[in-house]
């Protein structure tokens, strides 16, 4: 009906019009805003639940009720299309209203049926492609395969507070009341009827972008406004973030590094000289994927190799053939007013394999040291940095619909996704480029992204960045979104902070976060395969100089005794333990997590190459031990344990080195580590050439492993018992195929230890060293849970001309009776060296 001023009414539904429900004869699937009249909610009454059986819209007693004009389509813009012109938006007027808190579901607008699960691209309304919703139709087959048609109750746009769907957007009331004060924006969003559609939508928004909703005739906001990105390279913009970061003396405090024989590119030099590093001179580091042809041409013997740098009278030069990138590179790091750039290709001699080994070993150091690192994220050294030269952005026009006195303006899909998806990121050499660099910028292919360690900005949404920082100015506040590379909520609690930290709760978060990087640089690849912990060398020496004091020895992490007490033996053998039980990230009895794309037999994959998105399931490195992650090519899986909470059951143990110096010797006792006090670089390096490990060990007994039990709901059958988790890496087989083979003795399970409460000497220890001021009397270490139950942990273990090889792990879960008395149960009798030969022998060569 129309009024006389020529506006459509929306009529109020009665109690008696029914809502659609999964019994309706109706087609939900089928949902048109002409078959439901709008819907508008009555104000929640605490406590209770809404229409749709949940608590999203619990509201505070004390807010009195805000009256309000109603909106309807008289306001709409006429580029609308008739379905759209017709939406309600009252609920954007209530939800900016409520002075309450709001949860990740967001507040109802209306419902919307399944139009917008249509592919929009026939409709000139810009409306419509904004809120298309492709992500919904997917995710409910996903959900319930059989009956999603039958219940399917169509969509809702639903709108959200501060763009709480960008990643780690908090809404707590200290930054619900600074993003008050300063009108952050709010944002809608097409989701389906119900409460399961959260990683569906941040999926969505991640990859297309969201919705913001801006209000006419109210101050801009100064905080995530959308806005055009311009299709060049924009320096100014860039340095007006670095001028704020260098007032991050905390978190951005740039040390010249020291490192021996480091050169530079001078850019501003017409011939691009190459100039010794002096520790006074600022320089800008790149990061970039060299690409097939770019290593291809780095290890070729032939003189006149194109890559390598000219000499003329003792003066080495760039060759005048460079890739697009670097020159690029060249052009940026003039244009933000620096004079040397370092670019490994260049600035490292290839052909010397002792100073390449030197400055590999240091990359971490001298990404540190860099005013900034430019990241190109290309496949390929030709790529280019987009917006920069000849390689143009992608455009991205800012889209702009009007309804009412509401404008809805669309963003860019999120970098951090791109950076995700691009080749860089699957670099193992890229991958410490990136954690260890102090100021990143990174080019994608519509924007560039900022991230240094107190703060992190994009070119598509502009911010006051005082209002996003703490009061002491020195890292953004927390409820904004965490970076990239610095992991923790805003940094805090990253590993460049927490390592630095003497305290033993804090060592317990290096350790982790150690663990974290080895899964993620696990997954990376790398084109020479025998390069793994040449790439791996910086982040090693970085968690050797922490206050945990962490070994990699050939690539394990294995931490400095934590309690520290006088005879450490036992703890360091502790350590040793756990260092040795980390496990492919596979399910049990080795199937991979992840599913094979192109549905390959497992005999076919594992005569593919590895590849972190192919061919994901685990294989063996040759020249490195198979006892180290760094021996397997595939991604390291999560660990829970703690180290201080094992009990060793290893013995006699000695470590043989891969590369013979005549400054070492070859094979060293284990404890021959107590004599450092400080890891030194070249006991960093020596320690990364570990091969292999003897030692001696208890045996477990295969017959009296219980790899079965009866079902509880039917006797007579017999189930995989829960006692046993198994963790293959290698030779996938059945469970009755695996006990079969440890039966036979062609599998033994060597024990590492047991797993459960701390010794009581050294949790005391622990405690007594991790005391805090009388105002904060508990004690952090405390406060980690275990997070594994009580368990004897072995390796499986295969031995071919004496030397045992690992293929995984096994841990039999303990039903809580005393853990030395429980493993002498379980192992077969003896503990000895070679030369005895006893039924309990383990042969102590482990390569």
């Amino acid at each position: 009906m129309l009024t006389s001023s020529g506006q459509e009414r929306f009529r109020t539904i009665r109690p008696s019009q029914k809502q659609p429900t999964s019994s309706d004869t109706s087609k939900h699937s089928d949902f048109k805003r002409d078959s439901i009249i709008p819907f508008r909610s009555k104000p929640s009454v605490p406590g209770k639940r809404n229409r749709n059986n949940s608590r999203e819209n619990v509201r505070d007693p004390g807010s009195p009720p805000t009256k309000r004009p109603r909106e309807t389509s008289a306001s709409s813009s006429s580029q609308l299309c008739h379905q759209c012109s017709r939406i309600c938006w009252d609920g954007i007027y209530d939800c900016m209203s409520y002075k309450g808190r709001i949860d990740w579901a967001g507040e109802l607008v209306d419902y919307v049926g399944t139009r917008y699960r249509n592919d929009p691209s026939s409709s000139t309304c810009p409306l419509c492609s904004q809120l298309y919703a492709p992500w919904i139709e997917p995710f409910l087959k996903k959900r319930d395969p059989a009956r999603w048609k039958a219940n399917d109750l169509g969509d809702q746009i639903r709108i959200f507070r501060h763009l709480r769907h960008l990643p780690h957007v908090n809404d707590y009331p200290t930054a619900r009341k600074v993003l008050k004060e300063h009108n952050a924006p709010y944002h809608i969003a097409v989701v389906p009827t119900g409460r399961e559609w959260r990683d569906g939508l941040e999926a969505h928004i991640a990859s297309k972008g969201m919705v913001v909703v801006i209000p006419k005739g109210i101050q801009e906001s100064d905080l995530f406004v959308p806005q055009q990105v311009s299709k060049q390279f924009e320096p100014n913009v860039v340095l007006s973030w670095l001028k704020y970061c260098k007032g991050h003396t905390k978190h951005c405090n740039i040390q010249a590094p020291e490192v021996p024989g480091m050169k530079l590119i001078d850019c501003r030099s017409n011939d691009l000289i190459i100039r010794e590093h002096h520790p006074d001179a600022k320089y800008v580091a790149l990061s970039y994927v060299w690409g097939k042809s770019a290593a291809s041409e780095m290890v070729t013997s032939a003189p006149a190799a194109k890559a390598m740098p000219q000499k003329e009278d003792e003066t080495s030069r760039v060759p005048k053939d460079i890739p697009l990138t670097i020159r690029d590179a060249i052009q940026v790091t003039k244009a933000l007013g620096y004079r040397f750039l370092w670019v490994d290709k260049y600035c490292i001699d290839q052909e010397n394999a002792t100073e390449k080994q030197k400055q590999c070993g240091r990359m971490g150091d001298i990404y540190a040291g860099s005013q900034l690192t430019i990241f190109a994220l290309g496949h390929d050294s030709n790529y280019g940095l987009p917006g920069v030269s000849s390689r143009p952005r992608f455009h991205w026009q800012l889209r702009r619909a009007t309804s009412g006195r509401y404008d809805f303006v669309s963003t860019m899909p999120d970098p951090h996704l791109f950076i995700k998806q691009s080749t860089w990121s699957t670099r193992g050499w890229t991958y410490q480029e990136g954690l260890f660099s102090t100021r990143r910028l990174l080019f994608t292919d519509s924007q560039v992204y900022f991230e240094c360690n107190g703060m992190n900005c994009v070119e598509s949404f502009k911010c006051n960045l005082k209002v996003l920082h703490t009061q002491n100015g020195q890292r953004f506040r927390a409820y904004h979104r965490a970076g990239k590379f610095v992991c923790g909520n805003s940094n805090q609690y990253s590993h460049l902070i927490v390592s630095r930290s003497k305290q033993n709760h804090r060592k317990v978060d290096t350790i982790r976060r150690f663990q974290y990087q080895i899964q993620q640089f696990s997954k990376t690849e790398l084109t020479n395969k025998d390069d793994v912990l040449n790439a791996f060398a910086g982040i090693a020496r970085f968690y050797a100089k922490t206050a945990a004091k962490i070994v990699s020895l050939a690539g394990i992490m294995i931490p400095f005794p934590i309690a520290n007490l006088r005879d450490s033996e036992p703890e360091r053998l502790d350590h040793l333990s756990y260092a040795l039980a980390w496990t492919h990230h596979i399910r049990s009895l080795g199937e991979s997590n992840c599913e094979d794309p192109s549905n390959r037999s497992g005999s076919a994959r594992e005569r593919l190459p590895w590849t972190p998105l192919d061919n994901p399931k685990p294989q063996r490195r040759k020249g490195f031990p198979s006892w180290s992650w760094a021996g397997w090519f595939g991604e390291v899986g999560t660990r829970n344990d703690l180290p201080y909470c094992w009990t060793s059951d290893l013995s006699s143990v000695r470590i043989e080195f891969r590369e013979k110096d005549s400054r070492w010797n070859d094979s060293e006792d284990y404890m021959w580590l107590k004599k450092f006090p400080k890891f030194k670089q070249y006991l960093i390096r020596r320690l990364l050439t570990a091969n292999v490990l003897h030692f001696d060990a208890h045996v477990l007994d295969p017959k009296k492993l219980k790899f079965w039990k009866s079902d509880p709901h039917m006797p007579s059958k017999q189930i995989n018992s829960d006692t046993l988790q198994v963790y293959l890496s290698l030779w996938t087989c059945s469970l009755e195929q695996l006990q079969q083979k440890l039966i036979d003795g062609e599998f033994k399970c060597v024990v590492l230890g047991t797993y459960g409460e701390p010794r009581k000497d050294i949790i005391e220890a622990i405690k007594a060293k991790d005391k805090k001021r009388s105002k904060y009397r508990k004690r952090r270490i405390e406060l980690f849970e275990r997070g594994e139950p009580d368990a004897i942990i072995c390796l499986i273990v295969y031995t071919r001309n004496g030397k045992s090889h690992r293929i995984g792990l096994l841990k039999v879960v303990l039903d809580g009776s005393e853990n030395d008395r429980t493993l002498r149960a379980w192992v077969l009798d003896g503990k000895t060296t070679p030369e005895a030969n006893q039924s309990g022998l383990f042969p102590s060569y482990m390569k």
